[in-house]
């Protein structure tokens, strides 16, 4: 992989640690409105999926009420989302080295607008794509292909950093270069079919693979902890 002139980000599981609150939060609106419970592991698909199409996938009717009381149960565990480790110090590297930065994100504008979290980095980013009706939701390309033309970039030119296999297949569809986010608490390996995707295990790994500068990200990032 050649240097690149942009890098395109995931928000959940990416940028932003919120696989506890999304899951805990569907389980318990689960419970609440419908008597249903579920594991973790019959729920870790909705990381990564917009919202209401996790609760269609899940069979509920009245997807509007579920979706809003889902919102209301996780701002209930605000206190358990939180950035990543060097994903703000990462960030201020690439820009640093002029290369541009974006969102491709399956959540709605309301929800990247309300998170106070996700917030804090937002002025690192040119162009945010979140999900609407009128695009194809991940693993489709529409997201990345609208992000690719609002920067006028060559796929070539860019590469998508996520978590899921539907990020990679979003990416794979955009023919865009991937690097899988394995950062967190899970091992998430297990969940690609495709054993030679590029990974990296923190943020600052990204710097080899985007800029061929890892050793010196690196030593600026040491500087910068002084």
């Amino acid at each position: 992989m050649y240097q690149k002139k942009c890098v395109l980000f995931d928000v959940d599981g990416t940028l932003v640690d919120t696989e506890e609150a999304t899951i805990e939060a569907l389980k318990i609106t689960m419970k609440k409105l419908y008597n249903k419970e579920y594991t973790n592991n019959e729920l870790n698909f909705a990381v990564g999926l917009p919202g209401k199409h996790t609760l269609h996938k899940l069979g509920i009717e009245n997807i509007d009420d579920a979706f809003r009381a889902w919102g209301e149960q996780i701002r209930e565990f605000s206190d358990k989302v939180r950035l990543y480790p060097q994903i703000e110090d990462v960030l201020s590297l690439l820009k640093d080295k002029k290369i541009k930065l974006g969102i491709v994100t399956s959540r709605y504008d309301f929800e990247v607008a309300e998170d106070i979290v996700l917030n804090k980095i937002l002025h690192h980013f040119d162009v945010i794509v979140t999900y609407n009706e009128s695009l194809k939701p991940k693993p489709y390309p529409d997201q990345l292909l609208k992000a690719l033309n609002e920067f006028n970039i060559d796929p070539d030119d860019a590469v998508y950093v996520g978590d899921t296999p539907y990020d990679y297949e979003c990416a794979k569809g955009a023919d865009v270069d991937f690097i899988m986010a394995n950062w967190g608490e899970a091992d998430r390996k297990d969940n690609f079919d495709d054993k030679k995707i590029k990974i990296c295990n923190k943020p600052l790994d990204l710097l080899k693979y985007i800029i061929g500068g890892w050793m010196d990200g690196i030593s600026q990032y040491k500087e910068n902890a002084k």
